[in-house]
């Protein structure tokens, strides 16, 4: 059959284009498919790995920090802290991306027989590893100091532990200025009559402080308040280091919440604040916090020596990201904002995870991290496929408009986590203690996660375990289907332009057949001559 015969061209030209048109927002509308509100796939997107090597049945291990080696970026670190069957710190190390670990030892000071605790790696723009961790003694496990040590192997061995601060220093923090190499740590100084009491803290006004070191480690100056002095209940401090080298630290303001800094029964109707303390002076002194959210509404109960870490990051183009768990809406839902100068003004707050609110499904500890072409990835952990709240996946959620919006939303665990696995966390809340935190490296085509994870668990055993998923993007930024479709919709609009010229040429039979003109063609017009300057 002669097509050109059965369809006129320019009919069958509408034809394609309207074809193509519709191919290409199916192309549009693919990528927009984690949008979507209500239950995410249940197919995870990323491979799982167990990062601890132990294999211990009653172990308990939580509270992950993740470090990539710019030196040398396919060697990984992770340490983490662990509650059972004693208190303790582990590293372990990948040189492949993440695909397999090994453990290793971090080394107690010399002649310590204290226990060590809360451990966080960074590593240098040189590939030295740094490891923060607090060590622990007496009969209530009480922090004695604050130490750091160095590895220039990748974590494979470390020099002797070097001393930052003594004792009741709480909720640590380290963060690298990788320009210069200056070190910052962060903590919550307490003292001895505020900590003696159980599980809670006697005293206000406790503040964040911050230190610095310019000889990796070995010697570190005198620490600088960091939370204003009026901000009676303060803590889980995050730092990160801006393009200027200078620390920006972020931290709660718990209002008057005495029920939980007191470790009292009941449950706190206020509201917390979100703060952020800037230094323009590389961590010598703070100016005033800036509020970055004040109404936030806690998700639940918290143990004040323990509390949950908000996510903070700095993007390589100075845009400052916080996200945390808000239950302002019902739930327990990941919120964020971002500023992007400097923190003197913040966006208003997005929600991160796709679900409808109302729908009685909690998210909690955030962790976030922006990679080189500035996607925002945000991993939390989602009870979305258990309503009851025993059982929780990690979910990552991206963003590809500088935190706008979050359109991109992947399952990372394969199988759920039962939230009743571990050590006992506050005893007004029925849930295990699931750690202060999770941890995320993103790069520029894939994240890497590492989280909390209890599937080999029981609630006899308290089994925790630190797993990994590395969850890939597409190097253009549009998935598979979108390629296709768009390729589709390209060929047959070439198809078209192809139709569209033919259907412009006079076939032979016309030009024959073709009628003479019945009007009067006028003679031509006499030439133009040109005016002065013309020629």
């Amino acid at each position: 059959m002669n097509l050109r015969r059965s369809i006129p061209p320019r009919y069958l030209l509408r034809l394609l284009s309207a074809v193509a048109a519709v191919i290409l927002v199916l192309a549009a509308t693919a990528g927009l498919a984690g949008a979507s509100a209500g239950v995410p796939s249940t197919t995870p997107a990323a491979d799982n790995v167990l990062v601890n090597q132990d294999n211990s049945v009653i172990t308990a291990h939580n509270s992950p920090s993740l470090a990539e080696n710019p030196a040398k970026p396919d060697d990984l670190v992770v340490v983490d802290r662990v509650d059972r069957p004693d208190y303790n710190a582990t590293i372990h190390i990948s040189s492949d991306d993440g695909k397999t670990w090994q453990d290793s030892t971090i080394v107690l000071p010399a002649g310590s027989m204290s226990k060590l605790f809360a451990p966080t790696a960074v590593f240098d723009s040189h590939g030295i590893l740094y490891v923060l961790f607090v060590t622990l003694s007496g009969p209530g496990n009480s922090p004695d100091s604050v130490w750091i040590e160095r590895s220039t192997d990748g974590g494979i061995s470390f020099d002797q532990p070097s001393h930052i601060t003594g004792a009741n220093a709480f909720q640590t923090s380290l963060a690298v200025d990788r320009k210069t190499g200056r070190l910052f740590a962060v903590w919550l100084q307490s003292n001895a009559t505020a900590t003696h009491c159980n599980l809670c803290f006697a005293q206000t006004g406790l503040p964040i402080v911050l230190s610095y070191s310019d000889d990796q480690g070995r010697s570190w100056s005198q620490p600088a308040q960091v939370s204003d002095t009026g901000r009676a209940m303060v803590g889980a401090p995050a730092v990160a280091v801006d393009s200027h080298g200078n620390p920006d630290v972020l931290y709660y303001d718990y209002g008057s919440d005495s029920v939980d800094w007191n470790d009292l029964p009941g449950t706190y109707g206020g509201k917390f604040t979100l703060v952020l303390a800037r230094s323009t002076d590389r961590g010598a002194t703070f100016s005033p916090g800036v509020v970055v959210d004040a109404d936030i509404v806690p998700p639940g109960r918290f143990l004040v020596y323990l509390p949950d870490s908000p996510g903070f990051a700095i993007g390589s183009d100075g845009r400052l990201v916080a996200t945390w768990a808000d239950a302002r809406y019902g739930e327990a839902d990941i919120l964020a904002r971002t500023s992007t100068d400097g923190g003197a003004q913040w966006s208003s707050p997005v929600k991160v995870n796709r679900d409808p609110s109302g729908d009685g499904v909690n998210k909690s500890r955030p962790a976030v991290s922006v990679a080189s072409g500035g996607r925002i990835d945000i991993l939390y952990y989602d009870d979305i496929f258990d309503h009851r709240g025993t059982t929780a996946d990690v979910f990552l959620s991206s963003s590809t408009n500088g935190g706008a919006s979050f359109t991109t939303l992947k399952r990372v665990s394969s199988e759920s986590s039962a939230l009743s696995v571990g050590p006992q966390g506050t005893p007004y809340d029925n849930n295990a203690d699931f750690g202060t935190r999770i941890a995320l490296l993103s790069q520029a085509h894939q994240a890497i996660a590492v989280w909390t994870d209890t599937r080999s668990g029981s609630p006899d055993t308290g089994r925790q375990d630190i797993y990994a998923g590395v969850v890939g993007f597409p190097a253009s930024g549009l998935s598979s289907l979108q390629k296709l479709v768009a390729v589709l919709g390209i060929l047959l609009g070439l198809i078209g332009v192809g139709l569209f010229m033919m259907s412009r040429r006079r076939s032979p039979e016309a030009a024959t057949t073709a009628p003479p003109p019945t009007i009067d063609t006028p003679p031509p017009l006499p030439p133009l001559v040109p005016s002065p300057g013309q020629v």
